[in-house]
């Protein structure tokens, strides 16, 4: 509560990366959305003109930083850096900090409210109005940019398209879990969360696996919370055994399955920096090609899951998660998602060091160069012209 209310005190935007998403309420207007790669345009628009970044417990990772390319999430200098972490060997380490306080973030936050007058905070929120109109101008452009994903018609469909119906039907409080790849970079993007400890990711290695145990783990830890994995089918494939865990215990936690059949983050990376996909596909290879799956109605109904279910229509995705929570009992829904990478998943937004190789196209090559050049950690990189990254991996 110490951060909601400071921000709202002095009117102060609030940008967040992989593991800080749940710190703010999204539907706060002082919210501005997520940082880094994969962000936001408001998120990370926010954060590169900032004249002062207060970092709490912000590790500045690569991908929250856009690999430090100048100016794309972070511009730290010229913007003067106050950074606060419990864990003094991570002040300055990869930005350098104006000030550095070695704390708990929460007693830190609560000695700045105690000495800021409400005559300070009613000066300091007139001086933001016409800044935080901005923001909003810019979550409202945001929020127009992704409607054509979460608008989507058809079946297979998208990912915004099922995270918007299963946030009509999950209470503010429910928990989240969040596995590997574009089901993580999309959940991070365009799914709000409304209350702190919320949403759970494998982030630092974005590891796959992760997801299916740590719902379990939520739901034995918040009981009476509702708790849905968000999870695509390769990365569900990685721990799946556990279901028989869920069903030994009638531990009732919601798996909702994005099924694109095939490791597809993967398979977009390699298209881009190599102009080819190599076994991240999963396809029938014995005559017409077409997507291989599991069945995983079947699948779970073998671990003993009574309540399974493939979403055969995109108005009823909503009805089957629904139904799947209000069973009280172990439940997997499936949702069939399109391999189409202009709307499959999350919005290309930020930059990430990924580095090309020689069969990349020239104009991957020349965006990768550029890029490089000027990530804030090389030498040139304050000679270096700043410029739009052409994707979000390059």
């Amino acid at each position: 509560p110490e951060l909601t209310t400071l921000v709202e005190k002095l009117g102060i935007p609030v940008v967040f990366t992989w593991n800080g998403k749940g710190a703010i309420a999204e539907d706060n207007p002082m919210c501005a959305g997520t940082a880094g790669w994969p962000g936001s345009l408001p998120g990370n628009n926010t954060a590169a003109n900032a004249d002062v970044v207060m970092s709490l417990g912000c590790r500045f990772t690569d991908w929250s930083a856009s690999s430090y390319r100048k100016g794309v999430t972070f511009s730290i200098p010229d913007a003067k850096l106050i950074q606060v972490d419990i864990d003094p060997r991570e002040i300055g380490k990869n930005y350098p900090a104006e000030v550095g306080i070695a704390a708990d973030c929460k007693l830190v936050l609560a000695d700045i409210l105690a000495g800021i007058s409400n005559d300070q905070a009613h000066k300091a929120r007139q001086s933001r109005a016409s800044y935080l109109s901005h923001v909003e101008a810019l979550k409202k452009q945001w929020e127009e940019k992704l409607e054509r994903r979460r608008s989507y018609k058809g079946i297979p469909t998208t990912m915004l398209r099922t995270l918007r119906e299963l946030r009509k039907v999950l209470p503010r409080n429910g928990i989240v879990t969040v596995g590997s790849g574009h089901p993580q970079s999309t959940t991070k993007q365009a799914f709000p969360v409304y209350e702190p400890r919320t949403h759970i990711t494998s982030g630092s290695f974005s590891s796959m696996g992760f997801a299916l145990p740590a719902a379990i783990g939520a739901k034995l830890a918040k009981p009476d919370t509702p708790v849905v994995c968000i999870i695509g089918d390769g990365d569900f494939m990685m721990s799946v055994q556990e279901l028989a865990v869920c069903a030994m215990y009638d531990i009732p936690v919601v798996f909702l399955i994005l099924n694109n059949s095939g490791y597809i983050s993967i398979r977009d990376g390699q298209n881009y920096l190599i102009g080819r996909q190599i076994g991240s596909e999963f396809n029938h290879h014995n005559g017409d090609g077409r997507p291989y799956s599991v069945d995983f109605v079947a699948l779970a109904k073998s671990f003993g899951f009574e309540v399974a279910a493939k979403v055969q229509a995109v108005d009823d995705i909503g009805s089957n998660i629904k139904r799947a929570l209000d069973s009280k009992a172990p439940a997997l829904v499936e949702v069939p998602i399109t391999r189409d990478v202009s709307v499959a998943a999350a919005e290309v937004v930020g930059w990430w060091d990924f580095p090309v190789l020689p069969t990349a196209s020239e104009a991957v090559k020349a965006d990768y160069k550029a890029g490089y050049a000027a990530e804030q950690h090389r030498r040139s990189a304050s000679d270096v012209e700043l410029s739009e990254p052409v994707s979000a991996v390059g």
